[in-house]
This record gives structure tokens, C-alpha cells and sequence, in this order.
């Protein structure tokens, strides 16, 4: 079949693999320049040599299809076991211990989160800067050659005998809505029309060739910021002193239309509470605004699809039954393994 996969975040990255590994056609369209949703790096810094994981900082695995991805990228030196030091911060005092850590493995990016779905990528064509703007039904009509048209903003657009919208729950809404009248989307959108999001603030900062702080990463409670990550410690090679601070969800909806220097230096005065006057002034800053950044609401399934042999769609993401990577990965996984047993023949 000619697959294609709308959204390159973990879950589509993780279908288009194992459908093309099988020797499926797959091509996936992402309307940004970067692959990997919210496993994403950022670039800064002197010559743009610092790597900053502004998305997700770190991930444990628990599903068994999950561990066994996660030796694979370990075998490959993509990611190594970190967070030996995390510290939690009461919004009064700074400890070295979590006592509610589970003790769990947290693993972490050597060379940037975004390296992961690049791997993943490898297998597909990824085609970025590519934004759709909805679906035709073809259907059983053989005076076509496939069973969906994706139309993309730019006004072309490509056949496929099977479609993926691996979108957060509120976009994938807006591409479904599209095929309303010939299709039987209605019963997906009255299910994921619910899912909310949690929206969030990311600081990255950098201090050149400040001395690194002991801690790894800091678990922030009681005040505007939610979690502060050491990212040189993350680093193998000799990275510069630099950090992601994310804003906590009501800093963030309380400042969501302020202005860029008053969300910045607000943070920057958390930051510099927790760790120390140092911190207030850093080299230099980017702030970045993660409008999905985690679902609040779930899905009890791990995708769903509409029951069409002749026109297959389905929607997976991070929100069925779970709001993790974890969760975003077996999505996919399950969706593809789902779909080579029903179309093998």
C-alpha cells in the first residue's frame, strides 16, 4: 500500500517504520522543519554548537514494546540512563532526593532528543514544511488510483491508499472534520473532541563557561516553574554551561498573552531563587511556546480507525492511554502491527 502518515511525532514516525520495514510505501508530512514532536532539540548558543532538549528532557519505558525500542537506541549509543541526581524543590527549600521517585531507569539524549526521530525517519520519507489542510474520500471508485487525496495548504496533493493522522487531538480534529460528509469521522471526533492540553513555557539559557551545578535536573513545586534540566550533564563532549526551564501550567494560561520580556524575566527570578543569583543573568535566552505540550485527558484505546478496507484511516498520538512517550510510541506500534495483520493478504 502507498501510506500517508499526516504528523512526524514519535507515534507516526513509529508506524511509518514498521509499515515500510514491511514494504509498505510510506511517506510522512510534517509542517515544520523538525521531525520528532515534542522530542525536540534546539540549537544556541556560541556557533550554535549548545543542544538544548526544549520539549521532553528525559523518558522511562514501561510497556514491554517500549523497553524493547529503548535497547535498540541504547545499542545504537542514541540515549544512556541519566538522572541519577535529581533534586526536588518544595518552593521553599532545595533537596537532593525525591522521595517519591519511584526508581524507575530515566533515560535521556546523548546528542539531542531530535536524533531519536531521526532514526526513526530513516526508514520513511519524511517530507518537512509540508502543512495539510484536509482529506478527500476516493473511496471504491476505480476511476481513481487510491483511496484518499491529501490536500495540502500549498494546493498540491498526494494520493494514498491509507492515512495516518498522527496530529495532537485538536488538529487531528480539524484534518478529520474535512471528511465529514463522506465518511463515518464523526464517530472519532465525538471522542477525541474532548482531549485537553496542558500548554507550556520553555527557557532555554546558557552561561558559557560557568561552572555545572551538581543535580541533573530539578523537580520545581509551588512555584511558576515545573522543572529546570541541566543539559551539559546530559552531554558527552564539553558543552556549555546551560539549562531548559519549564514554566508550570498556570504561569503559563496567566501569561499566555503577556509579552516575551515579562514571561522570561519571571522565570529567570524562579530560576535564580532555586539556584542562586548566578542564574538571573544568563549569556543568552530563547524562549519557545509549546501550545500541546502534554494531554490532560486520555483515551482508553491505543489508536483508533474507521472500519473502511477499501479506504483504511486511523489517528494515533501520545493520548491514548497515556500522555507519554511511552504511551505516543506503543500507539504507533500497535497501530502498524494491527495493520499487517489485517491487510497481509
Amino acid at each position: 500500500m502507498v501510506i500517508g502518515i499526516i504528523g512526524a511525532g514519535i507515534s507516526g514516525l513509529t508506524a511509518g517504520r514498521l509499515l515500510a520495514k514491511a514494504g509498505h510505501e510510506v511517506t510522512i508530512f510534517e509542517k515544520s522543519r523538525g521531525f520528532g514532536g515534542r522530542m525536540a532539540t534546539r540549537y544556541a548558543g556560541k556557533d550554535n554548537q549548545t543542544r538544548l532538549d526544549h520539549g521532553l528532557s528525559y523518558f522511562s519505558a514501561e510497556s514491554s514494546e517500549f523497553q524493547q525500542f529503548t535497547a535498540e537506541l541504547l545499542e545504537k549509543n542514541l540515549i544512556k540512563t541519566w538522572g541519577n541526581k535529581f533534586f526536588v524543590y518544595d518552593g521553599k527549600k532545595l533537596y537532593d532526593k525525591d522521595p517519591n521517585d519511584p526508581g524507575n531507569p530515566i533515560f535521556t539524549s546523548v546528542n539531542g532528543m531530535n536524533s531519536i526521530g531521526k532514526y526513526l525517519g530513516r526508514w520513511v520519507d519524511v517530507q518537512t514544511e509540508n502543512k495539510v489542510g484536509g482529506l478527500t474520500y476516493i473511496g471504491g471508485n476505480r476511476t481513481r488510483k487510491r483511496s484518499w487525496m491529501i490536500n495540502f495548504s500549498s494546493s498540491h496533493t498526494f494520493g494514498a491508499d491509507a492515512v495516518i493522522v498522527a496530529l495532537p487531538a485538536p488538529q487531528a480534529y480539524g484534518i478529520l472534520s474535512t471528511t465529514l460528509d463522506e465518511t463515518n469521522a464523526l464517530r472519532i471526533i465525538r471522542q477525541i473532541d474532548d482531549i485537553t492540553y496542558k500548554p507550556a513555557y520553555s527557557l532555554m539559557v546558557g552561561y558559557g563557561d560557568r561552572e555545572l551545578p551538581e543535580w541533573n535536573a530539578i523537580l520545581c513545586k509551588n512555584c511558576k516553574l515545573n522543572y529546570i534540566s541541566n543539559e551539559a550533564s546530559k552531554r558527552e563532549d564539553m558543552q556549555e554551561c546551560s539549562f531548559v526551564l519549564q514554566a508550570g501550567k498556570q504561569f503559563t494560561k496567566k501569561h499566555q498573552n503577556s509579552d516575551e520580556d515579562t514571561v522570561i524575566r519571571e522565570m529567570l527570578a524562579d530560576f535564580a531563587e532555586i539556584a542562586g543569583g548566578w542564574a538571573s543573568s544568563p549569556d543568552w535566552h530563547q524562549l519557545h511556546y509549546w501550545k500541546y505540550s502534554r494531554a490532560e485527558k486520555v483515551m482508553n484505546a491505543p489508536f483508533f480507525e474507521l472500519e473502511d478496507h477499501e479506504a483504511p484511516l486511523a489517528v494515533v498520538g501520545d493520548y491514548f492511554e497515556g500522555n507519554t512517550v511511552d504511551n505516543a510510541y506503543r500507539s504507533g506500534y500497535l497501530l502498524a502491527r494491527h495493520w499487517l495483520d489485517k491487510f497481509k493478504k
